[in-house]
This record gives C-alpha cells, sequence and structure tokens, in this order.
C-alpha cells in the first residue's frame, strides 16, 4: 500500500507539467474605472448651483460603452450627458451640477452601466446641502438711457447705477458696449469691480454724436448674480429707436355691488422695433381717500393684474413697459369710475392704523344695536322685509384693525327713513380717530362727513330718506356708547 501511494505522488508532478504547457485563450475587455467615488458638493446657497467633475476612464483593452441615468425623481442633480464611448485608455470628464431648491440635505445615486464584464454597474453617490447663504443682487437703476437733441460735435453724459440688491459682494465680471461708436464708457476698466452690499457703483457714457440721424448702442453687463449673471440694454440718442407702447384694455366705468376685482390687461403693448419680451410695470396712481388697497402680488412682468376695488370714487392705474433692451415706454393711464350699483351705499374709512371702527346702518324708530333692525358688524345681513334679498342690507367689508374701508349696502331698500351711525369699538392702542363717512344715494354720492372720535363713542351721522334719496346729517355731540354688542 505504501509503495503504491508512493508512486502515484512521483507521477503528479508530469502531469501537473504537461497540463501548463497547454496554450491559453485571452480576451480584450473594456474596464470601467471612475474617480472620485463620491461627489460631495458641501452648502449651496439657493437659487446658485454648483458643478463638479466626475471622470471615467477605459482601464481596459478594448472600447468602453456607458450610459449615466439619475432617478426620474431627483431635480436637484444633473449631468451634462446620459452617454459615453471611450476608447482604449480614453478618458472623459462628466459634469455634475447640483442646484437646491429650499434649505435641507440632499442626496442620490448616479448609476453608470457599462459593458465592463466585472463592474457591469458602478453607483456613485452624490450629496449637497441646500444653506441660507448669502447671494448678490444686481438691479440697474436706469437714471439718463435716452437723450435726445444732442447737437451734433457736442458731448453729453449717459449715466446708470448698478446696485447690489443682495447680501454677498456683487462682481462685475465684464461691462461692454456693442454698437455705435458715438457711445464710449467714460469710466476706467470696470472688469472685477466689486459692489459691496447695498452699494452702487455710477456708470457713464460719453454720447458724441457726428449728426441728428439717431444712435444707439447695447449694454452688456456680466456678473455673479446667480438669477441673472448676464443684462442688458440699450442706450439711445437723438430718437434713434422708438420705444415700446404700452396698452391697457381700460373700463370706463366699474358698477359696484360690494367690492369688485376689476382684470387690467396690458396685453396689448407692443414694441415697433421687435425687441422682445415685454415687461410690465403696474402702479395705483390714483385711488379714493377711503380704500387702501393695493395688487395682491408684485404687478412687475405681468401682463395683466387683478385691482382689488373695495369703493367707489375715480380709480387710475399707471403701464410702463420695457422691451427686451430694456428701453422704456411712455407711461399709459387707465382712469375709470367705480360706481355703487346698490341704491344706498355707505362707506366708513378713519385715519389710525390699529383702531377698530364699526359702521351701523339701523331702521328708523328702532334701536341702537337691536336685532334685527340694526345691521353692524355682529348681525351683517339681516332680514328687513318680505321682498326677498334685494331690500336686507349687508356688511361687505368688516376692517377690523385700521384705516377702513367698511361698507353697508342695500340693492333696493322700501321706503322709508333709515339711521347711520358710527362706534368707536377698539381702540388697540391709537387715540382720538377721525371718522369719514361717505353716502351714496342711486348712484350718486351726495355726502361726504368727518367727527374727531374716541374710545367708545357713538357719532350719529345722519338720516336717509327714501326713496326721495335725500341725507340729513345729524349735528348731535358725540355721545358714549350704551352697548358694544347685539347679544
Amino acid at each position: 500500500m505504501i509503495t503504491r501511494l508512493v508512486r502515484s505522488l512521483w507521477f503528479a508532478p508530469l502531469l501537473v507539467a504537461c497540463v501548463s504547457e497547454a496554450p491559453s485563450i485571452r480576451t480584450l475587455e473594456p474596464a470601467l474605472a471612475v474617480a472620485p467615488e463620491g461627489v460631495e458638493f458641501g452648502e449651496v446657497g439657493p437659487p446658485l448651483s454648483a458643478t463638479l467633475p466626475l471622470f471615467i476612464n477605459n482601464a481596459g483593452r478594448a472600447t468602453l460603452e456607458a450610459t449615466l441615468t439619475l432617478p426620474d425623481s431627483v431635480s436637484a442633480f444633473a449631468i451634462d450627458t446620459p452617454a459615453l464611448e471611450l476608447g482604449v485608455g480614453d478618458e472623459a470628464e462628466v459634469l455634475v451640477t447640483f442646484t437646491p431648491h429650499t434649505f435641507r440635505d440632499y442626496s442620490a445615486q448616479l448609476r453608470i452601466d457599462s459593458d465592463d464584464p466585472d463592474k457591469p454597474t458602478v453607483w456613485i453617490p452624490l450629496r449637497g446641502t441646500g444653506a441660507d447663504l448669502d447671494v448678490p443682487d444686481i438691479t440697474i437703476d436706469y437714471i439718463e438711457i435716452e437723450a435726445d437733441d444732442v447737437s451734433p460735435g457736442s458731448l453729453h453724459y449717459m449715466k446708470f447705477d448698478v446696485i447690489n440688491d443682495g447680501a454677498a459682494p456683487l462682481e462685475l465680471q465684464s461691462v461692454r458696449l456693442e454698437g455705435d461708436p458715438e457711445f464710449q464708457l467714460s469710466n476706467d476698466n470696470l472688469d472685477g469691480y466689486t459692489i459691496s452690499p447695498g452699494a452702487r457703483k455710477l456708470v457713464t457714457v460719453e454720447y458724441s454724436p457726428v449728426d441728428d440721424l439717431g444712435d444707439k448702442t447695447d449694454v452688456l453687463i456680466k456678473s455673479n448674480d446667480p438669477d441673472e449673471p448676464e443684462i442688458m440694454f440699450q442706450l439711445v440718442g437723438n430718437d434713434g429707436i422708438d420705444p415700446p407702447v404700452a396698452v391697457i384694455d381700460c373700463p370706463s366705468q366699474v358698477l359696484l355691488t360690494g367690492p369688485e376685482t376689476v382684470t387690467l390687461d396690458g396685453s396689448q403693448s407692443y414694441d415697433p422695433q421687435l425687441f422682445y419680451p415685454i415687461r410690465y410695470q403696474w402702479r395705483i396712481t390714483q385711488r379714493p381717500a377711503a380704500s387702501d388697497t393695493d395688487f395682491d402680488l408684485d404687478p412687475d412682468y405681468l401682463s395683466s393684474v387683478d385691482l382689488y376695488v373695495d369703493v367707489g370714487g375715480t380709480w387710475e392705474v399707471e403701464l410702463v413697459v420695457k422691451n427686451g433692451i430694456y428701453l422704456q415706454s411712455d407711461p399709459t393711464y387707465c382712469r375709470f369710475e367705480a360706481i355703487p350699483e346698490d341704491e344706498l351705499h355707505l362707506e366708513l374709512s378713519w385715519d389710525t392704523s390699529a383702531a377698530d371702527m364699526d359702521l351701523h346702518l339701523i331702521q328708523g324708530g328702532q334701536e341702537y344695536f337691536d336685532e334685527p333692525y340694526d345691521c353692524n358688524y355682529c348681525n351683517k345681513n339681516p332680514n328687513w322685509g318680505a321682498s326677498g334679498p334685494v331690500d336686507d342690507p349687508r356688511l361687505d367689508i368688516d376692517d377690523q384693525g385700521g384705516f377702513g374701508p367698511e361698507n353697508i349696502n342695500i340693492e333696493e331698500p322700501e321706503d322709508g327713513t333709515y339711521d347711520v351711525k358710527v362706534h368707536y369699538f377698539r381702540q388697540n392702542g391709537d387715540g382720538p380717530v377721525t371718522a369719514t363717512v361717505r353716502v351714496w344715494l342711486l348712484g350718486v354720492e351726495v355726502d361726504v362727513l368727518q367727527r374727531v372720535m374716541l374710545y367708545n363713542e357713538v357719532w350719529d351721522v345722519g338720516v336717509i330718506d327714501m326713496p326721495s334719496g335725500l341725507f340729513i346729517p345729524d349735528t348731535a355731540l358725540n355721545y358714549e356708547s350704551p352697548r358694544r354688542s347685539c347679544f
């Protein structure tokens, strides 16, 4: 037994040697290599973006094909290419961009699929944080960007301010003029000039026309503002270009059944030189004294706006438009009369920001704060008759914290008399208040009255007679309110 075992071991090396001498088959395959193994962006302040490179290398001996994908649910990360084909030894740079939408941590997995047989799928983690970081914000104050009647051969200075409204330094990467040579920058080279937060830089341009045919030039400013990295507007001399035209689709009259929202449309504004887009700037230039309304949202860049018309009287809204090169139109105005459609309409306003004043309309001969005869904050829409809702009063606005307005309306009041009163309900830190009451009857403003009031006083404003449409003011002195509620 021992002899046979030794003999078999003696033959083993020979057998191995014979096998090792057999020819081998070597295949040419690609090999994927990625660096770094993860992309870390750190903190980035919205709306800024950050971009970092990812290097993909083919370390194999055959062409490498790869696809790169991010999950559909990922929007904060992006890549600049979805597919690659790399020759032997080639390397590609893939740019990964991180744009946080808010202040939180973000993460995602970038998937790379390739024909590398050893690593067909590789996952690269991406991480970043949206942080509340300071950013610059560029604004242009167009002091003078149009100059008319400049004599040929003379020199005129045009000006604009570059303002940094942000909280981080604003770097002007370049300031260039591209257009007619009659315009030249007066400032030294502004490339690289830094404007501190809240500061401004005056830029002066020399305009020297050679004739009176008109000239123009584009101003191009590049900066590190994340929202507006490049701004362009135009300087115009001697009517070198026709400005845009502002147009408002404007009502001549608005009938009020309580407060109304009026839509003003400026979408028909146009630019004869076709420098689009059009930018819109709206402003309320006149409103009745009893109103404190304004646009609900910043109306700039909106072609139409909703105006909350809360009281009757004269209203005026201004529209100015700018074209794509920031050339400004002349202002256009929309002016209309707001007329209460209800036959009886009362408006109360006052001159302090915190006091709570209350308007009362009482059926003639009835008591103050008695239900259902006194229409007020605690009895806003009482039933006053058998004719349906048209003869019932409505308190459409109850302002509880300053200025007003409050209004009470009756569409078709029954014949009879109605007492109008004002109560200084709560002072909220205010002292004496000057109250104003406007009385509209049958679509006409028949009286405007004012009275200084102290806390908890009642002012008997006057008596309305219908159907004559007469209002008789009451001259009695104010008095302490005997009640403060309907209950």
